[in-house]
């Protein structure tokens, strides 16, 4: 309860003081799709239940298109969305990572207790919390903590099982499975445990018993249909590599990234520790259950890492801190400490070594995306009565979220809604989930000025500050264009200073149609 109390105190402080609660969802451009399908679920439960679930979403989706349950499984949803109906802001959401996290640092103390002392084992899971990966998940809405919190959970329950083989241990294991996946598809990586744990463990016997083959029967039924209904979703956000192929370009990329992410001296003391509980398991012939599990849950999310090609990220690496921790912690046994030195000694050796990936990095973990959200209140969302309006925001994934995110947020009637904002990214070109096969929809000025009339865009937001690594300029500089063109149609309403971090700063341009009779 200490730790969960501790990390609970700490990840709000860092939230509130890195700028995760005053800070618009521009931060990742994942950040918006989770808190505006989060939001439309909420909505849903809140009172859209009386219309067809599939019909609902369509239609939140055109009004706000940054909903993206499909492309990601409901769990995180489901958890949040009644959240959302006690207090509806995207405060609630951070509150919900911090405590996510407190309760990840929580269970690897548990597990670190079972065969450290509880000094080290605190140091484990509290200087968790100091790596950089885990800050950034304090800043972020995302749905890599609650991923991390029930790999290490469901590999807890996987020797829990093995120590005492039961049919209920092995379903309550398979529950828990099933929520991971529900999470986020990686997750997948779990169905490696129960084999290769049992393995590790030295008890092959189980795969001859009816309990260990009733694990999988919670994953088949509560998971197993959502991951064919989404199959073809999810496709869409995945690399063209073949796994043979992206394999070659992952093992490098997190061979580097390992270090990086954690420091060498967590990496190393992380390897020394695997290899005292391997040398330890060769001597019985086996590993304890929770060092088998760990490592069985270890080697299927890395094998998901380094095998499905859904792009590379350090962050996909949140679910292996609390092993590479525990791990580390083993490993300072190994040097020699003396009895009075090893009881403070190896605590602060471990926080200190947590705190290197941290100076050693060149950004620090902060969250500074601000003015989209300004640019939406200035604008002025209809309110219940009024005409509905029509926005359209042209900028990168990270503006265009953010943006939309503020103007779901800031309405106070979203079913039916009476303000849709439309992505310039897809209105004025189109191109896949991963921003391949990317083509024009409207080829000249007059066709854009055109199509917004088609539309019915009563506001355009232009965002000419986007990186230039990450913007497609065509659709976002015709569009700039046709407004700085002198159409009578339009005018500057305002100018938005905007950031997406502290370095990358620009001007949001914001323009409003006149209206028809002062436009002749």
């Amino acid at each position: 309860m200490l730790v969960l109390v501790v990390s609970a105190v700490f990840a709000l402080a860092f939230a509130a003081g890195g700028g995760g609660f005053s800070s618009d969802m521009g931060g990742d451009p994942d950040e918006a799709a989770h808190a505006v399908t989060a939001l439309m679920l909420r909505d849903y439960l809140g009172g859209g239940f009386t219309q067809p679930p599939m019909s609902f979403a369509k239609a939140y989706y055109a009004d706000f298109p940054r909903v993206a349950l499909g492309h990601y499984p409901p769990l995180y949803y489901v958890l949040t969305a009644p959240l959302l109906l006690v207090h509806g802001s995207l405060g609630t959401l951070l509150v919900f990572q911090t405590l996510t996290l407190s309760m990840l640092a929580a269970l690897t103390f548990h597990i670190g207790r079972g065969f450290l002392k509880p000094a080290p084992a605190m140091a484990a899971a509290l200087s968790m919390l100091l790596l950089p990966q885990a800050l950034k998940m304090m800043l972020h809405v995302m749905a890599d903590a609650l991923l991390a919190l029930l790999c290490l959970w469901a590999a807890l329950l996987w020797a829990w099982y093995m120590k005492a083989p039961t049919v209920r241990r092995a379903l309550v294991w398979g529950c828990v499975a099933a929520a991971a996946i529900l999470t986020k598809g990686s997750a997948m990586g779990l169905c490696v445990l129960p084999p290769l744990g049992i393995l590790l463990a030295g008890r092959w016997r189980l795969v001859l018993t009816r309990s260990w083959w009733c694990a999988a029967l919670p994953v088949a039924v509560l998971a197993g249909p959502w991951m064919l209904y989404s199959t073809s979703i999810s496709k869409e956000g995945m690399t063209l590599l073949s796994p043979a192929q992206y394999f070659m370009q992952a093992v490098p990329f997190y061979l580097k990234g390992m270090p990086v992410v954690f420091g060498w001296p967590l990496f190393i003391l992380a390897l020394a520790g695997a290899g005292l509980s391997l040398a330890s398991g060769w001597k019985r012939r086996a590993l304890e259950p929770v060092a088998a599990s760990l490592f069985a849950m270890t080697a299927g999310m890395t094998l998901v890492l380094l095998l499905v090609p859904v792009g590379l990220s350090v962050r996909y690496m949140l679910t292996l801190a609390p092993v590479v921790m525990l791990a580390a912690a083993s490993g300072l046994t190994l040097l020699p400490w003396s009895a009075w030195t090893a009881r403070w000694g190896q605590p602060a050796l471990l926080v200190l070594f947590a705190l290197v990936p941290l100076f050693n990095s060149d950004v620090w973990p902060t969250k500074d995306a601000r003015g989209f959200g300004s640019a939406v209140t200035r604008s002025g969302v209809p309110a219940p009565g009024r005409q509905k309006q029509t926005w359209l925001v042209a900028s990168d994934p990270r503006g265009e979220g953010a943006v939309i995110a503020a103007a779901a947020f800031a309405c106070q009637q979203r079913s039916p809604s009476l303000l849709r904002v439309c992505r310039g990214s897809k209105e004025l070109s189109s191109s896949d989930w991963m921003g391949r096969d990317y083509t024009l929809a409207v080829g000249s000025v007059p066709e854009l000025l055109n199509h917004l009339d088609k539309l019915g865009v009563t506001r355009v937001f232009a965002d000419p500050s986007v990186p230039p690594q990450e913007q497609h300029p065509a659709h976002l500089q015709l569009l700039i264009d046709a407004m700085r063109s002198g159409d009578p149609r339009w005018k500057l309403s305002f100018e938005e200073p905007v950031r997406r971090s502290w370095w990358e700063k620009g001007t949001l341009l914001v323009y409003e149609r006149v209206p028809q009779e002062k436009s002749r």
